[in-house]
């Protein structure tokens, strides 16, 4: 009798936060028996995505190379699913890869984060509630006056900022670690940015989130789609949960300022 366990694999081919979202299916395969693999071309993410001990985080370099083993994965692997060249834009990116898994398409998804030892991490008392600003903010402005913003939220709270220089684009931080912000965003009492990949990872260990959506009628244009408010961003793969929060396309400064502060919440006088 054979008793060797189904082995599964995930092929992610897009940007970080579509590897975020094929953990989904990797920890569904997981939950059904499947002994699973994510393949992913983020080294960044590797530190992070191993926390969670349901599957195995690999890194490959090229996805040409990933391509010509193909005829080795079918003879290895029960179960190869590649991440979409296109996301249908029909469903939370979560639920379509569950659903190519053959899961059961549910939206909700979870990163883990080994805690600092108490050596590297002292806590202190705050006085000033603390939010993790993402750099992306400046790619994804839309004419937005972003220093007016800064400026207005560090007038009632502390700016601690994640991400890579809106200079650069992901590709530029393969060579660290994304754990680093991932602490700064737990240790915050709030994230804020654009819906990217920091998000992801945000909404991901659980943080009260608040982000802007303008991109999203870029997205719409590009796919020829609309209704995008209803699939993309954190509030769609947490349905129920109020600690995400969407802002409206081209809202003001101001109104962006009283949404954090109300999802802040009573903590802070």
């Amino acid at each position: 009798m054979n008793s060797r366990k189904k082995r599964a694999l995930i092929i992610c081919t897009g940007w970080i936060g579509d590897t975020i979202a094929c953990t989904a299916a990797a920890t569904s395969l997981s939950k059904k028996g499947y002994q699973t693999t994510l393949l992913t071309r983020w080294p960044q993410l590797k530190e992070l995505l191993q926390n969670d001990n349901r599957f195995n985080t690999k890194i490959y370099w090229h996805i040409n190379f990933i391509k010509l083993l193909q005829p080795i994965f079918k003879l290895y692997f029960d179960l190869v699913v590649w991440e979409p060249k296109k996301w249908s834009y029909q469903e939370p990116f979560t639920c379509e890869i569950r659903r190519l898994s053959g899961c059961e398409p549910t939206p909700e998804y979870e990163l883990f984060l080994q805690p600092k030892s108490p050596a590297m991490h002292l806590e202190t008392p705050r006085i000033r509630p603390v939010i993790a600003l993402a750099r992306d903010i400046y790619k994804r402005s839309y004419d937005r006056d972003i220093e007016d913003l800064v400026t207005m939220l560090s007038q009632f709270a502390d700016i601690h900022w994640v991400g890579l220089s809106p200079t650069l684009d992901s590709k530029k931080g393969k060579s660290g670690s994304i754990v680093s912000d991932a602490h700064v965003i737990t240790n915050s009492d709030v994230f804020m940015g654009p819906e990217g990949g920091l998000l992801w990872i945000a909404a991901g260990l659980g943080k009260r989130c608040i982000y802007f959506t303008e991109h999203f009628l870029e997205v719409q244009k590009v796919n020829h789609t609309n209704n995008l408010e209803n699939i993309l961003g954190s509030k769609n793969h947490f349905p129920g949960n109020t600690n995400y929060v969407s802002l409206a396309p081209f809202c003001t400064n101001d109104e962006a300022i009283n949404m954090c502060k109300s999802l802040i919440g009573a903590s802070y006088p």
